[in-house]
């Protein structure tokens, strides 16, 4: 009966720890950052910029964490001229009740240019921190239009 009562307690305890809430935390950016290549003699140097488009959704609670990446990022060279764009979709999961990893990489290539609300001018230093609620739900409608490429 001891044990009875005492597997029923942790079965409570473990049910209750199943019903906490997760937090989802959801970052939507448009930025430009330069971009670099290691050399020959293993020194990194300019290669050029990207502008970037993207959604980075963070999941977590207490017994697990999962991380997604959804981007449209623009290469061009030092030069301002345009190469190729990378479409990716990108998750990944971590377990600490299984101590498991999961995910998965998915990328689709284009050749146009695909972001939006970035300046060609100075784009490589370009943050958009000051959207309005407007133009973010626009570019997280912007980027997700993209991912049935890569799903």
């Amino acid at each position: 009966m001891r044990g009875f009562v005492y597997s029923l307690f942790l079965g409570m305890i473990f049910l209750l720890g199943a019903c906490t809430q997760a937090e989802e935390v959801q970052h939507v950016e448009a930025f430009g950052i330069e971009v670099m290549e290691q050399n020959a003699e293993g020194l990194y140097e300019p290669a050029g910029f990207k502008k970037v488009n993207s959604i980075i959704t963070t999941k977590k609670d207490r017994n697990y964490m999962r991380v997604e990446l959804k981007s449209v990022e623009d290469f061009y060279d030092t030069g301002g001229k345009y190469i190729k764009t990378v479409i990716t979709h990108e998750q990944g999961y971590k377990s600490n009740v299984l101590d498991t990893k999961e995910g998965f990489h998915r990328t689709e290539e284009l050749h146009e240019p695909s972001t939006i609300l970035i300046p060609d001018e100075d784009a490589e230093n370009f943050r958009g921190d000051q959207f309005s609620s407007d133009e973010l739900g626009q570019l997280k409608k912007h980027v997700q239009s993209f991912m049935k490429l890569v799903d």
